[in-house]
């Protein structure tokens, strides 16, 4: 197991220009054909914020959150990344079958495949950052010194759905079984996440249970950035949970990888 390790940082390493290159690539692939282009990035993180807000905060008047903060401001900076991690969690746990031509390839190392993959989605996600921005800037929001936590955010959020997606991806590519579960469960992961509530809000039970959804950790974090206001470090309830499920995550997708790696091309 420890040689598959090596080997899937060995080729994440010398395939990193190349792993942008094909990120460019499946951006070109999702707006071609399409008139409006890369405005749909912008689209549909705009329709969906609008939504919950005038759901939320005109329709069920429960748009209250503590502190200063607007509450279109905290739903935005908590819902944008979501659509990365939606994609990983949907997508990206069934890359291999997606492309199975790549796998298919004898000399093409497919742990690249969930590494690029994440990587245009990261781009993605940057692109729909720009409506936070935007939205702070409206509603006159200022950036403090904890944002600063925002480009560990981001590595910590691409580095855990790659480990997602080589986690997963074998396995569904083997059984499409697995991957419907996923698929099943990805939206009650989303209602159950805090998104669009505040957990801090919860009995420490379920705040402490809510803690080890990795989505829960990305949506608060983002938050403790630029709503909240404090270093993420410095609550443990939170930072624990999120690195334990990590560590076994990682432990399981290197298993995977390594039992069933080698008989994917052969399922595909």
């Amino acid at each position: 197991m420890l040689q598959t390790v090596q080997g899937i940082f060995r080729d994440n390493w010398m395939w990193r220009t190349k792993i942008w290159q094909l990120a460019k690539t499946e951006l070109q692939k999702e707006v071609r054909g399409a008139a409006l282009g890369w405005i749909w990035f912008f689209i549909t993180p705009i329709t969906y914020v609008f939504v919950f807000w005038f759901a939320i905060n005109i329709g069920l008047r429960a748009g209250k959150v503590s502190g200063e903060t607007p509450f279109i401001v905290w739903l935005t900076v908590g819902l944008i990344p979501w659509f990365f991690m939606r994609s990983m969690l949907t997508q990206g746990s069934n890359v291999y079958s997606r492309y199975s031509y790549l796998v298919n390839r004898l000399r093409f190392p497919v742990p690249v495949i969930s590494s690029f993959f994440a990587a245009g989605h990261l781009i993605i996600f940057f692109m729909n950052f720009l409506v936070v921005f935007a939205v702070m800037f409206v509603m006159k929001v200022p950036f403090t010194i904890y944002a600063l936590q925002l480009p560990l955010l981001v590595i910590l959020m691409y580095l855990f759905w790659v480990t997602w997606s080589m986690m997963t991806s074998p396995l569904s590519a083997i059984s499409r079984d697995f991957h419907n579960l996923i698929k099943a469960f990805s939206l009650p992961l989303f209602w159950l996440s805090g998104i669009i509530f505040n957990i801090s809000n919860l009995p420490p039970t379920a705040e402490w249970i809510l803690a080890f959804n990795p989505i829960t950790f990305f949506a608060t974090s983002f938050r403790a950035s630029l709503c909240d206001h404090y270093w993420i470090w410095d609550h443990p309830k939170l930072i624990w949970p999120f690195f334990l499920v990590f560590a076994v995550m990682f432990v399981l997708s290197v298993r995977v990888q390594f039992r069933l790696g080698p008989e994917v091309p052969d399922v595909l």
